[in-house]
């Protein structure tokens, strides 16, 4: 129940800021409507260490035994806006892990790595070059944990550098930022 709380409460919160979250050089030709982002979801399951992202807060809380909702990572779109890209969604079962990427090279390599595509895929889009007011979404991973993990706040990436294990693998593309509920 704390976890559906705290799912409304966000949400409720970037809707009633949703006015602020249109750039002030958004240009229709260039831009998704920020209006048409969605939150993204951030849980995390501490047994089988795996990160897990999503648009669907139901999927979160029908996963809650294991899947702590642990805040919003970002707005993303969930159809195809303006200079947006399919940010597909893999899953391995053998290495449990979610993956995420952009990169149709990069979804192939890991199709024939045993990940399947998640139903629905691609379930979200987001910018591949920083435009439109969006912010870096970096992509972290830890060999032996096999979890990638990504986030848009600096200081968060650094500390999973420094003090977690993960390595810094790339910006996996560019998300419109959600200031005040970032994960922590």
């Amino acid at each position: 129940m704390k976890h559906i709380l705290s799912a409304i409460f966000v949400s409720l919160v970037v809707r009633s800021t949703g006015a602020s979250l249109t750039p002030a050089t958004r240009s229709p030709e260039t831009c998704g409507d920020p209006t048409d982002a969605r939150l993204f979801y951030r849980a995390y399951n501490p047994t089988e260490v795996d990160h897990f992202y999503t648009t669907n807060v139901n999927l979160v809380n029908a996963a809650n035994s294991g899947w702590p909702l642990q805040g919003v990572a970002a707005l993303v779109f969930v159809t195809q806006e303006e200079a947006t890209v399919p940010f597909f969604r893999l899953y391995s079962a053998a290495a449990t892990d979610n993956f995420y990427t952009i990169s149709t090279t990069e979804r192939d390599a890991a199709l024939q790595n045993g990940y399947v595509t998640v139903a629905g895929d691609p379930f979200t889009f987001i910018y591949p070059i920083q435009v439109c007011g969006s912010v870096p979404f970096y992509r972290l991973y830890h060999a032996t944990k096999k979890d990638n993990f990504y986030t848009t706040s600096e200081s968060e990436r650094l500390d999973f550098i420094a003090n977690q294990g993960y390595t810094d693998i790339e910006i996996a593309g560019y998300v419109l930022p959600v200031t005040s509920t970032q994960c922590d």
